[in-house]
C-alpha cells in the first residue's frame, strides 16, 4: 500500500481483501513509503494506528504499547507493515478503518481509510 497524498485528497479510500471469522488475517505486507506533494515529510513517523469499527465494536492495532499490531520498518520515509494475525475480528459485517500516522511533537495524520467485509464462519 504505497500513498501520494497532495493533501486536497486527504485520506486514500481502500477496500481491504475481505475475510472471515476464525480465519488467520493476512494483514498488510507494506504500507508505504508516504509522499506529501510528492515529497517524504520532513519529521520522522513515530507511531501508526489502526482503528476497525462496526457499531459500538472496536478493534485496535498500534505500533506502540506492549504487543505492538504494526511495525515501523522505515521511520523516514513511513513505511510500515502489519504481519498476519490469528486473533483478528470475531463479528461479521463491514467493518470501517482508518490509519493514523503519527509524527513530530503531537501531529497525527488520517492518511487511508476503508471498509474491511467479514463474512461468517459457515
Amino acid at each position: 500500500m504505497e500513498h501520494v497524498n497532495d493533501m486536497a485528497d486527504y485520506a486514500e479510500t481502500i477496500a481491504l481483501k475481505d475475510t472471515k471469522v476464525g480465519d488467520r488475517w493476512v494483514g498488510i505486507a507494506a504500507i508505504g513509503p508516504v509522499t506529501v506533494n510528492s515529497q517524504t515529510p520532513g519529521d520522522a513517523l513515530t507511531r501508526v494506528v489502526m482503528a476497525f469499527r462496526l457499531g459500538a465494536s472496536t478493534y485496535t492495532l498500534d505500533s506502540s504499547g506492549d504487543s505492538p499490531g504494526i511495525t515501523i520498518t522505515d521511520a523516514s520515509t513511513w513505511e510500515a507493515t502489519i504481519p498476519a494475525r490469528d486473533a483478528f475480528l470475531e463479528r461479521s459485517g463491514l467493518w470501517e478503518w482508518d490509519m493514523e500516522f503519527h509524527f513530530g511533537t503531537a501531529s497525527v495524520w488520517t492518511l487511508y481509510r476503508g471498509t474491511l467485509r467479514v463474512h461468517d464462519d459457515v
